[in-house]
């Protein structure tokens, strides 16, 4: 597995094809030479279910509010290797960027999680493989702008076979594709391809898309490059204004940035607060915002999980693969709800309101709404509200055949709480609950007996007592989301439930209301955007930070539009250290 660090960016093109055209290549070597410290390029500085559209008709205002200055607290914002794009970065990079209906990188050849996300950098290398993949992908990309009219226009703007023209359009493409205008080297190396190229009989146009298919096999696309003027140094520095825009655009809308935010790190504005805090409210407003709750909200949450669900229909005779879509599009409305600032982050759990169809109106028992596909839909006496009450969650979080109290509890307490339960032991020897876990029978029990008897077993008790009550307080749901009263064996379903230090509660309200009133959860959130925003971990020293930011946004009313804005305006966002220390 290759992971290239700062400093050490390869000239890959003389791997791709810029060999068999040039022979030897520096591209890569003038790619070191973009400033940090500003807006412009200054050549004298040393220093991947992903796919396009897919849209669920979210949309909505964006509701800001709350007062987003931070006063800066900590020494260190810490620093991440080279950010490879991951498979939907690199689809919607390239479609918003040329234009482009294919999304290539749906092969997932790299793909890595850490986390729970797919965007974290030090997870995401590259092997001989992945790169062959990035490197055929390119092909098709070229010959795809090339071969459509209106494509091919607006990567040739004016006459091949000028010279100038040759150079406007790398400067053009590298400023897309690079996130940054082009620096003079760069524009040597490919102008070398153009030449190469010609010289082999290809044609001034021909040429050209040699030179998109080497840019877009090279290390500056591929690669999210941030650096650092002074490599050996742990002195933190302010991102340049490019690097800023790219760390944006790729958090809200997992692709390059927009000519906008290229026109405010041109100018150097995108550096002051107040831009870029409208730069944040512009992206969330924009349609292309819905990303940000596809893919930071559909992997938080577990929504994308769903797809691949099994359910046994031989037990849940209703379940198709209707209602699989409809949950999951619930679960996305769900949620753009809170993520546009349409709803206080504090009601997420308390929330009520539903986005139903027919489908989905049914398995809830509520009457089907007017109108084709999913209508909101408010229903004060149905049991069911707030996130944990969605189908989607209740159906990720169970087995195919039964309800799974202990999973419920594990997804509430790591996604939802950030406590996840400590594993068992190592080496230990943990029986099943259900013995034959495909039976038809476990599917028909009482699941509180069950656990019960399962307790009894010192080996499970202690850990299970720490948990099972909060996935209990869920048992009048069942393995798809319908509500119950009872077990199919007849007997009636108890949800009540005491965790140490806690009062007793019952079902979901008791729940909901235990861990609205907990610290942890208004702050989960922030742990969990802060991860994804800068695709890495928390370091200890981000702490001092992120605290700081979590606690000026808390509030009944704060909603999540207010702490992206407040997360981007900290420091840890803005700004790096070099990664020797």
């Amino acid at each position: 597995m290759i992971t290239l660090k700062s400093g050490e960016v390869a000239s890959w093109l003389g791997v791709v094809g810029l060999t068999l055209l040039v022979g030897c290549t520096d591209a890569m070597g003038g790619g070191s030479n973009h400033d940090s410290s500003n807006g412009n390029t200054a050549g004298a500085s040393s220093t991947a279910g992903s796919g396009v559209g897919g849209s669920v008709g979210m949309g909505g205002s964006v509701g800001m509010g709350g007062d987003t200055y931070v006063p800066q607290v900590g020494t260190d914002p810490g620093t991440k290797v080279m950010h490879r794009l991951n498979d939907a970065e690199y689809n919607y990079s390239v479609h918003d960027s040329l234009g482009v209906s294919q999304a290539p990188a749906d092969w997932s050849g790299g793909q890595g999680e850490l986390y729970g996300f797919d965007n974290i950098a030090e997870a995401l290398g590259t092997d001989s493989k992945t790169f062959t993949n990035f490197f055929n992908a390119a092909g098709k990309l070229a010959e795809e702008v090339m071969s459509t009219p209106a494509l091919k226009s607006a990567f040739i703007t004016c006459n091949a076979a000028d010279t100038a023209c040759q150079q406007t359009v790398i400067s053009q493409t590298a400023l897309k594709l690079f996130r940054r205008p082009a620096v003079p080297e760069e524009l040597v190396t490919y102008g070398k391809v153009y030449t190469a190229a010609t010289g082999l009989g290809e044609t001034p146009e021909n040429a050209l898309k040699h030179v998109l298919r080497s840019m877009l096999s090279s290390a500056e696309f591929l690669y999210r490059i941030e650096l650092d003027a002074t490599p050996n140094s742990s002195t933190p520095h302010k991102l340049g204004a490019y690097e800023l825009a790219s760390r944006l655009s790729y958090f809200l809308w997992s692709s390059a940035p927009d000519q906008g935010l290229l026109d405010a790190a041109a100018s150097g504005k995108l550096l002051d607060d107040a831009e870029l805090g409208g730069q944040v409210e512009r992206l969330l407003k924009d349609t292309k915002g819905e990303r940000l709750v596809m893919n930071f909200g559909g992997q938080w949450l577990s929504i994308r999980q769903l797809a691949g669900h099994a359910v046994d229909q031989a037990v849940f005779p209703s379940w198709t693969p209707a209602i699989t879509t409809a949950e999951m599009e619930e679960a996305y409305r769900f949620f753009n709800e809170f993520a546009r600032g349409a709803q206080p982050w504090a009601s997420f759990l308390k929330a009520d309101f539903n986005f139903v169809n027919a489908d989905l109106a049914k398995l809830y028992g509520l009457p089907a709404p007017a109108g084709t596909g999913l209508q909101l839909v408010q229903v004060a006496d149905d049991h069911r509200f707030g996130y944990l009450g969605l189908g989607a969650f209740l159906t990720v979080s169970s087995y195919n055949h039964r309800t799974a109290p202990t999973l419920r509890a594990r997804r509430i307490l790591d996604q939802i709480m950030c406590a996840p339960p400590p594993p068992p032991p190592a080496n230990l020897q943990i029986p099943p609950l259900d013995g034959d876990s495909g039976t038809a029978e476990a599917a028909q029990q009482n699941i509180r007996a069950r656990l019960e008897e399962h307790r009894k077993n010192p080996v499970c008790a202690g850990c299970h007592a720490t948990f099972d009550a909060v996935g209990m307080a869920l048992e009048n749901f069942d393995a798809i989301g319908q509500y119950r009263a009872t077990y199919p064996n007849g007997t009636p379903v108890d949800a009540s439930g005491t965790i140490v230090g806690k009062p007793e509660f019952v079902g979901l309200p008791g729940l909901t209301d235990m861990l609205s009133s907990d610290p942890r959860f208004m702050s989960c959130v922030a742990d969990k955007l802060f991860i994804y925003s800068l695709g890495r971990g928390i370091e200890q020293t981000d702490r001092p930070y992120l605290d700081n930011v979590t606690h000026a946004w808390q509030s009944p009313t704060a909603v999540l539009p207010t702490l992206i804005k407040n997360l981007v305006l900290a420091d840890t966002f803005r700004s790096r250290r070099a990664e020797a220390q």
